[in-house]
């Protein structure tokens, strides 16, 4: 059978003008396995978005299983989102446009305002995928009161670095994954021409790479605890002075320093073959929440200094994710440094429609999980709860409920069998 004949090109500028391309605009068109795949290398190549939640969700069993045991304890999968996640499409937009930006060396500083329940940690885990797929490493941390608070600078330092990861490794921290890549890169160019790239670092970094370069020798019986060693330095872990200069390190990173470290650390990035570094800060207690009036002095003062570093640091990208009442009360600590509107990104909630395309996802995606079709009124009754206008702005409240249904159907359907 010859496919039938249609001009890619015209499918590939009607999406671009839509800014995605969704395959239910062209339903009616069949095309071959080649042309799929030709169609494909040229949204990528144009970078236009494609529109997944019309297309049958593709997942194993164990990877279907992941997404709906996160679901279920109320936290986005760490992969595979993009299979059902529906919407946002002004969001991821603007967030490419900047990604772009940051990628070619102009650090981009942004905010992203929605209410508790609207989605915004999904959404940054959203947005941490696009940033993978462009080249860049990413971090994304959970600022609370017990666990990260910011107004101590140095353990959210700590998290910043622990919390990177690459495109590659999505699962681990990235630290020791790039730093064997800078192994690798020594050995490829030569010391020398190795020690240009990192000419303009700070002695005590420079130390710390070299170090770890010349502790791989094979004949070294103190590799891992140095290792270690220099991964604890890195992440501004308080460690014995007289460890770190065995291997030339003179001092600790601390909060004088800390922030500049990022910055060259985006340009190691860098010259290893990414496009430059994310930080993603997901606003769990909102600052003003804090009992103690000094911790939010320091809190705000500390996030406008890294506001601040991350405005010149060249392939930077920084966003602070919180509620839209952050807006009405950091002027008062914030004085001299009003937030452009521009800078903020507004969540825009998902309509009725939006809803029953993530219903009809997760139904499809917990099927596979338990390796069982449900009847097509389950879905319709997940359906219908879209038209409840109180989960448009409680989107978690929403997936909890259909995970929550699903679980009560499969178990039903189990004990019958």
């Amino acid at each position: 059978m010859v496919a039938q004949k249609i001009d890619l090109s015209k499918i590939v500028q009607q999406a671009k003008e839509k800014g995605y391309f969704d395959p239910a605009d062209f339903s009616g068109q069949k095309l071959s396995g080649e042309q799929l795949k030709e169609l494909s290398h040229f949204l990528e190549k144009e970078k236009i978005p494609v529109e997944t939640q019309n297309i049958r969700v593709d997942l194993s069993k164990n990877e279907a299983l992941q997404v709906i045991n996160s679901l279920r304890k109320g936290v986005p999968p760490q992969v595979n989102l993009t299979k059902f996640s529906v919407g946002r499409k002004k969001l991821i937009g603007r967030f490419k446009e900047d990604l772009e930006a940051a990628g070619h060396g102009s650090p981009q500083v942004r905010f992203l305002s929605a209410d508790y329940g609207c989605g915004k940690t999904h959404s940054l885990y959203l947005m941490r995928d696009h940033a993978f797929k462009e080249g860049f490493v990413v971090s994304i941390v959970t600022l609370s009161r017990n666990s990260c608070p910011i107004h101590d600078f140095m353990a959210v330092y700590y998290q910043i670095m622990w919390n990177l990861r690459t495109p590659q490794e999505r699962m681990k921290p990235a630290l020791e994954n790039v730093l064997d890549m800078w192994f690798q890169k020594i050995s490829e160019i030569g010391p020398s021409r190795a020690r240009k790239i990192i000419e303009e670092f700070p002695d005590d970094l420079k130390n710390a790479l070299t170090a770890y370069y010349q502790i791989n020798n094979p004949l070294n019986n103190k590799k891992e605890e140095q290792k270690l060693l220099i991964f604890n330095y890195l992440s501004g872990k308080k460690v014995p002075l007289r460890d770190l200069r065995e291997i030339g390190i003179r001092n600790r990173i601390d909060s004088s320093n800390a922030l500049p470290m990022l910055g060259y650390m985006a340009t190691l990035f860098r010259n290893l073959g990414y496009r430059g570094i994310c930080i993603f800060f997901d606003e769990a207690e909102s600052i003003h929440s804090f009992a103690k009036f000094e911790h939010q002095t320091r809190a705000y003062d500390n996030l406008l200094q890294i506001v601040k570093r991350s405005q010149s640091s060249s392939h930077c990208y920084f966003l602070y994710a919180t509620t839209p009442s952050f807006f009405d009360n950091y002027f008062f600590f914030w004085r001299d440094d009003p937030i452009r509107q521009d800078q903020i990104y507004e969540l825009e909630k998902l309509d009725s429609e939006e809803l029953e395309k993530l219903a009809s996802n997760l139904c499809q995606i917990y099927s596979l999980a338990v390796e069982s079709k449900f009847p097509p009124s389950i879905e319709q009754t997940l359906k219908k709860l879209a038209s409840d206008p109180s989960f448009s702005n409680n989107i978690g409240e929403f997936v909890r409920k259909c995970i929550s249904y699903l679980d009560e159907k499969s178990d039903a359907k189990r004990r019958l069998d």
